[in-house]
């Protein structure tokens, strides 16, 4: 039956829908007690901060532990990656889910962005742990950024995508390696990340932060282990830790040795 409309009485208008927010995609991972030590982690070159679920896995239930992606990288892949944004990104992390100071994890990429990040705000490190950044891509070095980001974009990230792949199934197996794959692989902020880099001198930028540091490095990442002393003298206090067999990316290739050595060094700083 048709609905009656009274003369002289429009019929009231439905209301407007509400406007759908968009979706917005997380860009960090947090787990563990919110009243617990932090730590926060920053990956690699290429991957995201799936990276890190193993540490995840293994520290949650005695630490606060968080891991980002970087600007060009995961859910951040939208935006440029630039050093300058990624030490920022990081000090955003800290201040909104770390209150504001955390002990710092990076590795390779991640690396170089939390030596920056302590450079400009010391305080905010409880303590560094870095791996696969002991070397300065500067002198025969600084010719690797350019020869690799021309090298991607030769190959193509169809390929790329299958060498990885392949790559990361033969050597962390074939659960870890999924993990990985489905989180992606990101060649643009590769290469963008490769450009920054060149040049710098990280070694220099370490020595301005004062808090502990540990260099923990895989014993067979001889390229990234150069200058691995003069990053260790860099610093009044810093120390060595190798994972034995590991190479580039230690905390996958060698990831219960990697743990404990991390879970050490975060015992003994002062929080």
């Amino acid at each position: 039956m048709a609905k009656r409309v009274q003369p002289g009485k429009p019929e009231a208008a439905a209301p407007p829908a509400p406007p759908r927010r968009p979706r917005v995609r997380a860009s960090f991972d947090a787990a563990g007690p919110k009243d617990a030590h932090p730590i926060v982690f920053a990956h690699g070159i290429r991957v995201t901060r799936k990276q890190w679920l193993p540490q995840m896995r293994d520290l949650r239930r005695e630490y606060r532990v968080i891991a980002l992606d970087l600007p060009g990288h995961g859910a951040l892949a939208g935006a440029a990656f630039s050093l300058d944004a990624a030490a920022r990104r990081l000090r955003e992390v800290v201040d909104e889910q770390a209150g504001g100071r955390a002990l710092v994890a990076g590795l390779s990429l991640g690396g170089y962005v939390a030596i920056e990040f302590a450079r400009r705000w010391p305080e905010r490190a409880s303590g560094l742990v870095l791996t696969g950044c002991s070397a300065n891509p500067r002198g025969v070095l600084s010719v690797l950024p350019p020869t690799l980001a021309l090298f991607q974009r030769a190959v193509g990230d169809r390929w790329l995508t299958f060498f990885n792949e392949i790559n990361f199934r033969l050597r962390y197996g074939e659960a870890m390696a999924e993990q990985q794959i489905e989180a992606g692989f990101f060649f643009k902020g590769t290469q963008e990340a490769l450009r920054q880099l060149r040049g710098k001198d990280f070694r220099r930028a370490l020595s301005a932060y004062p808090g502990p540091v540990l260099l923990l490095n895989g014993e067979r990442d001889t390229l990234y282990r150069l200058a691995e002393l003069g990053f260790l003298a860099s610093t009044p206090d810093a120390r060595l830790q190798l994972v034995r067999g590991a190479g580039h990316v230690a905390n996958l290739e060698e990831p219960a040795a990697y743990t404990r050595a991390l879970r050490r060094f975060a015992r003994c700083i002062d929080w």
